[in-house]
């Protein structure tokens, strides 16, 4: 039961509306059953898969660096991100500063061999993810390498660990960019995989929302019958269909940003 308080009178037949809050559609569908047609709000969740990390080789050593970097196995992706990408989608959100460290890529190189990728302020991804992918992408060769950097950086007698800043820079200094984005592509076209498995694309679930008419009934009670050549449908499945197309978009406009970042790392060396 909620109780709601008026902060001023309001006149008599006058309607009263509240504020969910900004909710993407995966929450307001669970926690008030409803959902908005393109949802400035919405988000996109990405993760790496712990069953598959844990099978990858040098498990333990890149287990130990990504908890030294304080990274994140998986990230949240708001919609408003793609305004500050390589396609600046307009997200029909208002300007508001959401504070999310997206791209912050470690921009230096400790040998001056690494140069500042052209895309850094473009990247639309949380570095706190990224520099894990970059960490499980590292080869034998690459995990050396790293190694000998951190132990140069400690090497002057000070008895202290690398800092997660440390270790993210030399990581970066060895690896760049190119294998975490190559992951990253690969995880978005997994998810797509998924979300179109038995329900077809984006266009499929347009159709459905075009040719139904949301009926005001029970589910229970909704038989799937012609009416005026619209098929009838409930507002639950009309919803789910609804957030279903909206993950299916922002996979497709974030695999874009992805693969965009990952050609201009491979042209320029990073």
């Amino acid at each position: 039961m909620y109780l709601l308080a008026a902060e001023s009178n309001s006149g008599t037949e006058k309607e009263i509306s509240i504020s969910y809050g900004n909710k993407g559609n995966e929450e307001l569908l669970y926690l008030y059953g409803f959902v908005m047609d393109d949802n400035p709000d919405d988000y996109l969740m990405v993760h790496y898969p712990v069953e598959a990390f844990q099978s990858a080789p040098f498990f333990d050593t890149k287990a130990q660096l990504i908890e030294a970097q304080k990274g994140e196995m998986r990230c949240l992706l708001p919609k408003s991100l793609l305004a500050h990408g390589f396609f600046q989608v307009n997200t029909q959100q208002k300007e508001r500063d959401d504070k999310i460290t997206a791209g912050q890529v470690c921009n230096y190189s400790w040998s001056g061999q690494r140069k500042i990728p052209s895309y850094v302020n473009k990247l639309v991804f949380p570095d706190d993810f990224l520099t894990v992918l970059r960490t499980i992408a590292m080869t034998e060769d690459q995990l050396f390498q790293v190694s000998s950097l951190l132990q140069e950086l400690v090497a002057n007698g000070e008895e202290r660990q690398p800092s997660d800043t440390e270790v993210r820079a030399a990581i970066w200094e060895v690896c760049g960019d190119s294998g975490a984005l190559q992951l990253l592509v690969d995880l978005l076209n997994t998810k797509m995989m998924d979300l179109e498995e038995g329900t077809g694309s984006e266009d499929a679930d347009d159709e459905l929302l075009n040719n139904a008419q949301v009926k005001k009934m029970p589910e229970s009670c909704i038989s799937r019958v012609q009416n005026d050549s619209l098929e009838l449908m409930s507002r639950n499945k009309r919803g789910s269909i609804v957030y279903r197309r909206g993950q299916k978009q922002l996979v497709r406009l974030f695999l874009m940003e992805a693969e965009s970042a990952l050609h201009l790392s491979l042209s320029e060396g990073n």
